[in-house]
């Protein structure tokens, strides 16, 4: 009974996250320290699908995009930083304690912005560590 729970806990989760937040990509790690200290490393994050990044984002938000400039051949890569700038096609994010920002990300690359609550994010501190030891032991 208890494997079974344990079990419907580790696959039920993240399908109704999924669900709930409308997104494929309903959580992830944090896994540097480049959003210090709104996110830290280690911190596990959720985060809601947005339809429209164009219509939705909104500056200062806290977004999650596919990353084209790095290829990890272990699926798509994410990073999660703060848009700084809106442009017609495209938006630009930088990380919170990065001096530099990121390059230009286009619309569609967008998965969702985090969640949170009361303007606050929405975080579960330390227990993305657990996704960081597995993926490094994975290497």
């Amino acid at each position: 009974m208890y494997l079974g729970f344990l079990v419907g806990l580790i696959y039920g989760v993240p399908r109704g996250l999924a669900y709930v937040l409308k997104t494929d990509y309903p959580m992830a790690s944090i896994t540097s320290g480049s959003m210090w200290p709104a996110l830290k490393k280690g911190d596990l994050i959720l985060i809601k699908g947005v339809a429209d990044a164009k219509e939705e984002v909104e500056l200062n938000d806290i977004i999650v995009y596919k990353n084209p400039s790095t290829s990890s051949g272990q699926g798509p890569s994410f990073t999660i930083h703060r848009v700084i700038k809106l442009n017609e096609e495209t938006l630009v994010t930088k990380g919170d304690a990065n001096n530099v920002a990121d390059n230009p990300i286009k619309y569609e690359d967008v998965i969702g912005e985090l969640l949170t609550f009361n303007e606050r994010p929405v975080r579960i501190p330390l227990l993305g560590s657990i996704s960081l030891l597995i993926n490094r032991n994975k290497i």
